[in-house]
This record gives C-alpha cells, sequence and structure tokens, in this order.
C-alpha cells in the first residue's frame, strides 16, 4: 500500500470522527432540563441548584409584559343560554297575563249581562208584585170567620165505645157459668217464656182480652178457648213485654160454659193439650190435677156436652 493512500484514509478517519463529535456535541448557550438530577453537597447538605435551573425560577418569577387573555368562550355560552331562557320566561309570562286579561275581561261581559237580564226581570216583574200586593190588601179586609170550641161528644165514638162495650158483654168469658180447665205441666217443671210464646203461637193462638192466648174457630166468629200460664199464685195473664225473660211452670187450657158450639170447642182444646204438651215435653192434667186419660177425657166431654143440653142462653 502506499503512503499516499494510507494518509487520505488517516485523513478521512479524522474528519468523520470530527463530524460526529460536532453533530453529537450540545450547544453551549443551551440550557440543561429542570428534569435534571438533583446534587447535594455532602458538606452542607443542601442541594446544589444548578444555575440554568436558578435563571429559569428568575424567569418565571418575574411579571411578563404581554399579559395572557384566557378565552371565555363557556362563559359566553352559559351567559348566552341563560339569555334565551330568560327570554323565554317572559315570553311565556307575557302570554299568561294576556290569558288572564282576556278571561277576566270575558267573566266581566257575562257578569254584567247577566245582571242586565236580572234587572229586566226585576222590571219586568213589578206590576205583577204591586198587583199582587193589591189584592192582598184586598183580601186582608175580608173579615174572618170565628170557630167555637167543641165541646160535645163524638157520635161515632159514642158508638164504637158501645160497639165495644157490647162485644165485651157479649163474649163467652164475660157470660160464662162455668169452666172446664186442662192443666199442661213440663216434665222439667219450668219452661222458658220464649218458648211458650213460640209455641202458642205455633198452633194458632192470638193474645187477645184478659191477658190471654185464645183460640177462635176458623171463620173468627166464635171463641173456643183460652189459655193462660201457671204460677205459685194459680193461673195469671201473660204479660208480653217481660214474657221473653220469664220461666212459666205450666198452661191452663179453659172453655167457658155455656158454649154454642161446645163439642168443636172441646176436641180442639183437648186437641191441641196433648200437641203442645208433647211439644214441650209435658203432661196433660184435668182441673183436678188428675192425669188426662182416655176415661177422664170422656168424662169431661160429656160433662161438657150435657151441661149444653137444656141451656137456652148461648154465645
Amino acid at each position: 500500500m502506499e503512503i499516499t493512500t494510507v494518509v487520505g484514509i488517516v485523513i478521512a478517519v479524522i474528519i468523520m470522527l470530527f463530524g460526529l463529535r460536532i453533530l453529537f456535541k450540545k450547544p453551549a448557550n443551551a440550557a440543561p432540563s429542570l428534569d435534571s438530577e438533583l446534587h447535594v453537597d455532602t458538606d452542607s447538605q443542601q442541594p446544589v441548584i444548578p444555575r440554568h435551573v436558578r435563571d429559569q425560577l428568575q424567569s418565571a418569577n418575574e411579571p411578563s409584559s404581554i399579559e395572557r387573555v384566557e378565552p371565555k368562550l363557556a362563559e359566553s355560552a352559559v351567559e348566552l343560554a341563560q339569555d334565551v331562557k330568560k327570554a323565554q320566561v317572559k315570553s311565556e309570562y307575557t302570554e299568561a297575563k294576556a290569558l288572564v286579561v282576556a278571561a277576566a275581561a270575558e267573566t266581566a261581559n257575562q257578569v254584567e249581562s247577566k245582571t242586565e237580564a236580572v234587572k229586566d226581570q226585576a222590571i219586568q216583574a213589578e206590576p205583577t208584585v204591586a198587583k199582587d200586593s193589591a189584592e192582598h190588601s184586598v183580601n186582608a179586609n175580608i173579615e174572618k170567620a170565628e170557630i167555637s170550641e167543641f165541646e160535645d161528644e163524638s157520635s161515632i165514638l159514642d158508638e164504637h165505645l158501645h160497639e165495644q162495650q157490647r162485644v165485651d158483654e157479649e163474649s163467652a168469658l164475660s157470660t160464662a157459668v162455668e169452666f172446664i180447665a186442662l192443666n199442661v205441666y213440663p216434665e222439667r217443671r219450668v219452661l222458658s217464656g220464649e218458648k211458650t210464646l213460640k209455641v202458642l203461637l205455633k198452633y194458632g193462638l192470638r193474645f187477645g182480652e184478659m191477658a190471654c192466648f185464645h183460640r177462635y174457630s176458623q171463620d173468627d166468629s166464635k171463641l173456643l178457648f183460652s189459655v193462660l200460664q201457671i204460677t205459685d199464685e194459680g193461673a195469671a195473664g201473660f204479660d208480653l213485654e217481660t214474657l221473653s225473660t220469664e220461666q212459666v211452670k205450666g198452661l191452663a187450657f179453659f172453655l167457658a160454659l155455656p158454649h154454642s158450639d161446645v163439642q168443636n170447642a172441646f176436641d180442639t182444646m183437648d186437641s191441641l193439650s196433648r200437641l203442645i204438651a208433647r211439644e214441650i215435653d209435658g203432661t196433660v192434667y184435668d182441673q183436678n190435677n188428675q192425669e188426662f186419660t182416655p176415661q177422664l177425657r170422656e168424662q169431661w166431654r160429656h160433662h161438657a156436652i150435657d151441661y149444653r143440653a137444656g141451656q137456652t142462653a148461648e154465645v
């Protein structure tokens, strides 16, 4: 190899190295970054702030000659929206106010028209009122008839009382000369008033005069027999107000003699007394407190029929 070639290669390598140095070398006035590692002095234990950092801090603290203007686009948008909303509210308020005013005006017109109509009716009615008042004033002069107090007795009331008195006097009980009685005693020697009332009504007896229950003929023209309750003092009438709370010791069936239909009356009394005794689990006795056997039944039946024979006064 020649010397000139070697010298050329060496010069080329030197030039390349010089160029690389220039390429990778930082400029002298370039300021190091603030993110460089912090150095601490081992003697004073204080951080060593590089000069370029101190220069940057001082430049940051100094006021800038040109003030920075921040954009206000957001604030302008908010203010614009508020202005639009206020405008809408104002317009709605104006429309509502206009509607209220219109409604008030319409109501006032209606009231005024109704008032005028009432006035017209009042004006039209004035002659009629005057006419009526004149008629009343004329009628007021008519003499009033005096009504004398009624002191006389009513003929209708007298007739009713007389008829009731006649019925009472002619009833079988008021004209009775003798009675045939049958007594029904419950086995328990006591019977509730409520059950007594139900049984008597069940078999067609009705509450009537002398506080008794009565059985009438099918056409209600004749009284067949009557029923009283048996107490410690004897036979007594019923009190419907207190009967539901009372205890009944027995029932007394009695037939008044003379009787126009004595056979039917006795047979009906005998039949119903036995039915009611069966209903209340009781026993039938005659008026001598003997059990009412078939033999006693025939004796009392013939006694009633024989008593009727030869009697001139019949109910």
